[in-house]
């Protein structure tokens, strides 16, 4: 229900980072302790974790794999009932309790460290939540993704996540293509997608056939590729 944020605090005329507990309101003991032992337990693993990931995938050029890396370990913590609620995930404020700790080195490039994360939580930017979700599937499974761009483009469509069959069967259709797609090519199979599985229609793909979801899916990537 609560995290803690460090924050400059004006004070007269000094700013002052201070602890703030959010979001703002009235927290129990409870809720107080139990956001303790969370700031206790990032600010020493996640620094941990940066330096564990750096070493088992070390060249930037494998960059999907590496934040695919981080956001597997970093969701060990956030499924820990005991410590993160749904609501501090879905409220998106786990992502800025754990950027406070992220070391500059694992940082995104071109991040500008004055901003607050807060204000990169907008149009689908918040990058740890990214980690999050594409961490859902194992690296066998997501390997296909070669551009973090595309990561952008798949979690901005949700209903496309929701049946795990149209992620696998898009990575196989990409897979068997001659020359993998460019991000605009890329963007007109993700528009192809939503066409394919248009949410009021098909809000649960489930009740789909196998053969009818690769259907719409290698339909979608072959109109792209050959329009």
């Amino acid at each position: 229900m609560a995290v803690i944020i460090r924050k400059n605090i004006k004070f007269g005329d000094q700013d002052i980072l201070s602890k703030v507990f959010e979001p703002s309101g009235v927290l129990s003991k409870e809720d107080r302790l139990r956001a303790e032992r969370l700031d206790n337990l990032l600010g020493s693993r996640i620094p941990e974790i940066a330096d564990e990931v750096l070493k088992e995938v070390p060249d930037k050029v494998d960059i999907v794999r590496r934040w695919h890396t981080f956001g597997k370990k970093v969701r060990l913590i956030v499924e820990d009932q005991n410590l993160v609620l749904q609501s501090d995930i879905d409220n998106m404020l786990i992502w800025q309790a754990i950027w406070q700790y992220l070391p500059q080195t694992m940082m995104p490039e071109r991040t500008n460290i004055e901003k607050p994360y807060s204000d990169k939580q907008h149009k689908r930017q918040d990058h740890l939540s990214l980690c999050y979700e594409l961490s859902n599937f194992s690296w066998n499974e997501a390997s296909w993704i070669r551009r973090w761009a595309f990561v952008h483009e798949i979690t901005a469509r949700p209903s496309l996540l929701r049946d795990k069959r149209i992620f696998l069967t898009l990575g196989d259709c990409i897979s068997n293509q001659p020359a993998y797609p460019t991000i605009d090519v890329f963007r007109e199979i993700m528009k192809n997608l939503v066409k394919g599985f248009p949410t009021k229609k098909y809000r649960d793909s489930t009740v789909l056939s196998d053969d009818e979801i690769y259907s719409r899916v290698s339909k979608a990537v072959n109109n792209a590729i050959s329009p």
